[in-house]
C-alpha cells in the first residue's frame, strides 16, 4: 500500500505592516523561497499596496505552501517611483522591513537570517518599517 501524500495546502499570509508615517505611496513587498533567489527583483515575486493611512495597515499575501520557507522584504516607496530610493553611499531613504530581523544594519541581510516557516494555520507575520 502507498503511502499517502498530504496534500499541498496554500494560503495567504496575513502581514501586518506597522510603523507607518505617510498617507501616501505604495508598499511594495517581495516574496522569497531561497537564498539564490533573495533580493534578486526578477526573481521575486512582488506585490504593490497602495497606503492612504499612516499606523498600521494589513495586507494579503497570497498562495504560500504551508511548510515552506520564505523571506520577506519591503519598502514603503513615498515617491512612487517603483524604486528603493537610497543615499550617495546606498543607504535607504525610504522605510524599509525584513521578515526577521537582520543580524547587522551594516550590511544587506541573508535569506537564512529573516527566514520563516508558513504555517497555514497561524498565517499572521508582523513587520515594522523603519529608516535608516
Amino acid at each position: 500500500m502507498a503511502a499517502n501524500k498530504p496534500l499541498d495546502v496554500m494560503r495567504p499570509l496575513k502581514l501586518k505592516v506597522d510603523n507607518i508615517k505617510a498617507k501616501s505611496g505604495t508598499i511594495w513587498v517581495g516574496i522569497y523561497r531561497s537564498a539564490d533567489d533573495f533580493l534578486d527583483r526578477e526573481r521575486a515575486t512582488l506585490k504593490a499596496f497602495q497606503v492612504n493611512v499612516s499606523g498600521s495597515i494589513v495586507v494579503d499575501i497570497p498562495d504560500l505552501l504551508d511548510g515552506e520557507e520564505y523571506a520577506l522584504a519591503l519598502f514603503h516607496d513615498l515617491n512612487d517611483n517603483g524604486e528603493l530610493d537610497t543615499n550617495w553611499i546606498g543607504l535607504p531613504r525610504e522605510p524599509w522591513a525584513f521578515s526577521g530581523e537582520p543580524k547587522t544594519r551594516l550590511r544587506l541581510p541573508r535569506f537564512d537570517e529573516v527566514k520563516f516557516r508558513f504555517n497555514a494555520y497561524q498565517n499572521e507575520q508582523k513587520v515594522t518599517l523603519r529608516k535608516w
